[in-house]
C-alpha cells in the first residue's frame, strides 16, 4: 500500500486519518505551506457586503470584530467559510451550491442577483484576483484586506520528499499547498499519485509530470475520498 500524504490544510484530516487507518493505509499529515495570518482586525467599516474567499481569512479574525454584524450578507468560497463563520460569529454564510471555487462563487452571487453595495473583499496575500477581477467589472464599490499569507515550512517539505521517494499519494487541494513540492528538484514526481480539488478556474498539477492526477469534487464527503485513495492504493 502507498503512504498518504496531506500537504494542504484540512478541516477534517482527523475523520480522514481515521478512515484510511482502518483500510490498513498509512496517513502523514505535512503541510508544506503554513498560514501566518497578519491582520485580525481587517473589518475596519460597515459594509453591505462581505466576501470571504478561503476560510483561512476568516478563521483567525478576532470575534470582536462587531461590523461584521452590520452586513446584509456574508458570501464564502466554501462549507468551510460557512462553519467558521457560524462558529465565531452566530452568522448566516452563503457558500456555492456545489462548486466550491471562485468561479462557483461567483455563479451564486449572480444567481442570488443582489445589489453588493459597498463590498469587502478578505483574501490572503498571492491569492487568486478572479473575484477582485469580477468586483472591478461589475465596478463595485469594495475594498480589500489581506488577512494571511503563506509561508513554506521547510523542515516539512524535506519530511514529504522522504516519506515519498519510493512513491506516493499526495492529497493538495489548492495549486500553492503543492507549487513548492512541484518545484523541488529532489521530488520524484513520476513516482508520485496526486489527488486535487477539481476546480474549473484552476490548473493545479500538469498530469503530464506525475505518476497520476485524480480530481474529486467535495472534499467533504469522507467515504468518497476514501473510495477514492483506495482506487488509486491498488
Amino acid at each position: 500500500m502507498l503512504d498518504v500524504i496531506l500537504v494542504s490544510n484540512y478541516s477534517m484530516k482527523d475523520e480522514l486519518k481515521e478512515s484510511l487507518q482502518e483500510n490498513d493505509v498509512n496517513f502523514y499529515d505535512l503541510m508544506i505551506q503554513d498560514i501566518q495570518h497578519i491582520e485580525r482586525y481587517p473589518i475596519d467599516d460597515e459594509y453591505k457586503t462581505i466576501i470571504i474567499q478561503s476560510a483561512n481569512a476568516i478563521k483567525k479574525i478576532d470575534s470582536s470584530n462587531n461590523h461584521i454584524y452590520n452586513a446584509e450578507k456574508i458570501y464564502g468560497i466554501g462549507p468551510n467559510c460557512r462553519a467558521w463563520v457560524s462558529k465565531k460569529f452566530s452568522l448566516d454564510c452563503t457558500i456555492p451550491d456545489n462548486d466550491y471555487s471562485s468561479i462557483g462563487l461567483i455563479e451564486k452571487i449572480e444567481k442570488e442577483n443582489n445589489a453588493l453595495g459597498k463590498t469587502l473583499l478578505l483574501k490572503g496575500i498571492g491569492g487568486k484576483n478572479i473575484i477582485k477581477e469580477y468586483l472591478d467589472d461589475r465596478k463595485i464599490n469594495y475594498s480589500v484586506r489581506d488577512v494571511y499569507e503563506r509561508v513554506l515550512n521547510r523542515e516539512n517539505l524535506d519530511k514529504v520528499i522522504e516519506a515519498s521517494k519510493n512513491g506516493a499519494i499526495i492529497i493538495g487541494f489548492i495549486k500553492s499547498s503543492v507549487e513548492p513540492l512541484l518545484d523541488d528538484t529532489r521530488a520524484s514526481l513520476k513516482e508520485l499519485h496526486f489527488m486535487v480539488l477539481d476546480k474549473s478556474d484552476e490548473n493545479i498539477v500538469n498530469e503530464n509530470q506525475v505518476k497520476s492526477l485524480t480530481k474529486i469534487n467535495d472534499i467533504y464527503d469522507i467515504e468518497a475520498l476514501t473510495n477514492a485513495l483506495m482506487k488509486i492504493n491498488v
